[in-house]
Formats: structure tokens, sequence, C-alpha cells
């Protein structure tokens, strides 16, 4: 993740940047490392004998996680998207093509 962010404040400090039609590929190619990473690192978890205890809809209830837990935890992963989905106008704007520069 270092190596990653590293890379990622270099390119920042590109000019131009909105006119790099590679940086789309870096982009991409970046973003398949990390699932990669992330997707060894769960095999190797799972290789490695430790399971969690889990069910298809999420943690069990019972000695370890009562039932009002698990609503009030799903309550809060919904809060927790709801407050995410207010950036996604960020993220339009930022993607804007018909950006002038003379607005920045």
């Amino acid at each position: 993740m270092i190596i990653f962010t590293g890379i990622q404040i270099l390119l920042s400090q590109l000019p131009n940047f909105h006119k790099l039609w590679w940086l789309s590929i870096v982009a991409a190619v970046m973003s398949l490392a990390y699932s990669s990473i992330g997707l060894g690192l769960s095999i190797a978890k799972i290789a490695g004998g430790v399971h969690a205890r889990t069910t298809l809809t999420g943690a069990t209830g019972g000695v370890d996680v009562s039932a009002t837990e698990k609503i009030w935890k799903t309550f809060q992963s919904m809060g927790d998207i709801a407050f995410a989905y207010s950036y996604s106008n960020v993220l339009i704007e930022i993607q804007n093509p018909n950006r002038d520069d003379r607005d920045v």
C-alpha cells in the first residue's frame, strides 16, 4: 500500500493530468494489482486453516454476537453507505470532461 501511495503521489504532480490517456491504463493495472493482493491474502488465510465463524447472511448470532448487535451493525453499515454516497457528486465533478481549466 505504501508503494501504491508513493506512485499515486508522484502521478498527481504531473502537469496536464487530465490529458494523459495512458494514465487510465496505469490506474486499471494498479487497481487489478491491489485487488489481486487482497485476493491472495484471503486465499492464504483460508489455506492457513484459520476460519472465521460466519454465515451467508453475515456474522452468526449467539454467544459472540447478539441479534440486537447484528441489527445495530446493519443499520450502522447502511449509514456508512449513505454517507459515502454523498461523495459521488464530487467524483462526477472531478471526471467532468467539459471542465474549464480557468475554473480551478
